[in-house]
């Protein structure tokens, strides 16, 4: 995620948080997928790749969508939007990590504990978890475009 944000803050700042945040749920799409077929052969070096790709995705998504937050918001509005916004964050990160944690136990309920059924309850949560990310992309289509607002501005002038 760290070797990401420079980048995602100045291209927030000149393009918009949709056209930022819509490319990196496609990443962490891409460093989630793999997780679906893991197993216990494989080699670590491919996880910590795989793990590297996911953090440069999700390292895409938090800011722009926090900086569109405050987008149109007054001074004195800032200070309950950022209580909002962490609240906000830290009830859907317990939230998705409870959901994860309850499929992968319902899936190995009344299992024998071993190392295949836990593979594959790992897999089911991860395919849950790709499932939602696939879902994101939709509120992400409503961030802001200033792409488009650059090109209208360009229209206009000529």
């Amino acid at each position: 995620m760290l070797v990401t944000r420079p980048l995602i803050g100045k291209m927030t700042d000149k393009i918009g948080a949709r056209f930022v945040v819509i490319p990196s749920v496609i990443i962490t799409i891409a460093g989630t997928f793999p997780f679906v077929f893991f197993d216990a052969v494989t080699p670590e070096w491919i996880i910590w790749v795989v793990l590297f790709l996911r953090g440069m995705g999700v390292g895409g998504i938090s800011i722009p969508i926090m900086s569109d937050s405050y987008l149109g918001l007054q001074k004195s509005q800032v200070p309950a939007a950022s209580v909002a916004t962490r609240i906000i964050q830290n009830v859907g990160a317990a939230f998705g990590s409870a959901i994860l944690a309850t499929v992968v136990s319902n899936t190995l309920n009344g299992k024998e504990a071993t190392a295949v059924n836990i593979a594959g309850a790992y897999h089911i949560g991860f395919t849950t978890s790709l499932i939602f990310m696939v879902i994101s992309i939709i509120p992400a289509l409503f961030l802001t475009n200033k792409l488009n607002d650059k090109v209208t501005k360009q229209l206009f002038q000529q």
